[in-house]
């Protein structure tokens, strides 16, 4: 195929050098400088937005089996607690400066208790605002909703972030989500979790500063982005455990396997040309897409979560035909093509400066079927984690494409969060790869 080179080796071990990553002064490939505010002016809440009536327990059994992404859900954990669900507006930053952002929030009906927060970060669901998750609160058939709602009864704090540029409420965003960026993502994510915490307490409950991490597809990545920058960002919270689903640890190696198999998702890699662009410089959007992309880019990323609109990139069998050769030589042979190889390095789970936590366990979950995010892409990536001390626990669910990995996964993955909580040991098969399972929300 055109544009897609032979399978390398880690893309860590191509990737140009770059000076170090600073959390001290987080500017990269030449942006302007600048500084993080401090934590007191960030994670407040500026309004909200709440449904009227709690879901009551009964609604919520009926969740568990549910439609999910045109999947289904197999839910078996136990509905404990009535759930109200809230959207909230709150502060966070991007790039030094003050901005506000919103996430969905929902907390079990209790008085007087303490629960953990669960820190939900979204797949692809779309890059702006009449995409956000919250939006849909009320709704329940809308996926988002229903995994808060199912969290909260479990007996978390749900916090689901929209990401920066996708609110529900407040001002219209001007330009799109900063997709797949490491910053901007796990900021906006991390001062959710502090905005929540806020928000419940005029609710007679408390948000506990322990963190479950839990995320899909591009919500996965986010997972590690979080768990590396929450030590420097948040160190007021612990994370005590995070469960990555389908994660693209290696980006250029996903994009590399993706683009040469059977059903290539270019609207994604158009999806990160562009929203790369548009955050860090404008004018290289032509340096990454060949026309007409680089002119229907906006339309499409903003009709992404509409359910009647076709994206006619997807009828495109050749990359060469959406890509410029630049852009494929930097994501998918990872030759020295700046800015985009200076970009990819300080995003890339694979090459990004913070390390992941080594304190926190990390339930890895990937589907033999899938496609969209191949799991030999990121194999080395994970293996290389583990050899630094990061306690993974595999798990690949038979039979699973992209989106079985989540609606397969969901037990499993709350367990994973129970037994952490009850202060049960790992499992001694951590860092052991193991074969395909039937996992345990499987239908």
């Amino acid at each position: 195929m055109a544009g897609v080179g032979d399978m390398g080796g880690p893309t860590e071990d191509l990737a140009p050098p770059y000076p170090a990553w600073n959390p001290q002064s987080p500017a990269i490939c030449g942006q302007t400088p600048y500084t993080w505010q401090p934590s007191a002016q960030v994670g407040s809440v500026l309004s909200d937005s709440r449904n009227l009536l709690p879901t009551y327990k009964f609604v919520i059994e009926g969740l568990k089996l549910v439609a999910f992404l045109g999947s289904q859900l197999n839910v078996h954990h136990a509905v404990n607690y009535d759930v109200h669900t809230a959207t909230i507006r709150y502060r966070t930053q991007d790039r030094g400066q003050l901005v506000d952002a919103t996430a969905m929030v929902s907390w079990p009906k209790s008085t007087g208790k303490t629960f953990p927060i669960l820190l939900f970060l979204h797949p692809t669901l779309g890059y702006t605002d009449n995409c956000a998750p919250s939006a849909s609160k009320g709704d329940l058939t809308a996926p988002m909703t229903v995994f808060s709602i199912l969290a909260a009864s479990a007996g978390y704090v749900a916090v689901f972030p929209d990401y920066l540029n996708m609110r529900s409420l407040g001002q219209a965003s001007t330009t799109v989500t900063p997709y797949l960026l490491m910053e901007p993502t796990a900021l906006v994510s991390l001062d959710a979790a502090r905005a929540a915490q806020k928000y419940v307490k005029a609710e007679s409950i408390t948000a506990s500063s322990d963190l479950y991490v839990w995320g899909h597809s591009q919500g996965a990545q986010a997972v590690e982005y979080v768990t590396a920058l929450q030590p420097v960002y948040a160190p007021e919270f612990t994370v005590k455990a995070a469960a990555a689903v389908s994660p693209p640890s290696d980006l250029s190696q996903s994009a590399k396997l993706n683009f040469g198999g059977t059903a290539p998702t270019y609207n994604l890699g158009q999806a990160i040309a562009y929203a790369w662009a548009d955050y860090y410089d404008k004018s290289q959007v032509n340096s990454a897409l060949v026309s007409p992309w680089n002119g229907t880019a906006l339309t499409q990323m903003k009709n992404y979560c509409v359910s009647t609109y076709t994206d006619p990139i997807k009828s495109v069998k050749d990359p060469a035909q959406v890509f410029t050769p630049t852009f494929l030589s930097a994501l998918l042979e990872s030759k020295k093509v700046d800015p985009w190889s200076c970009w990819l390095y300080y995003n890339n789970p694979a090459t990004m400066g913070p390390s992941l936590n080594p304190k926190v366990p990390l339930l890895y979950v990937t589907g033999d079927k899938d496609t969209t995010v191949p799991p030999p892409a990121n194999d080395p990536v994970s293996a290389k984690w583990c050899s630094q001390g990061i306690p993974i626990h595999y798990l690949q669910c038979l039979g699973a494409d992209h989106v079985g990995t989540i609606t397969h996964s969901v037990d499993d993955v709350l367990k994973f969060f129970d037994d952490r909580q009850a202060g049960l040991p790992l499992p001694t098969d951590v860092c052991t790869p193991k074969p395909a399972k039937t996992c345990s929300s499987a239908p």
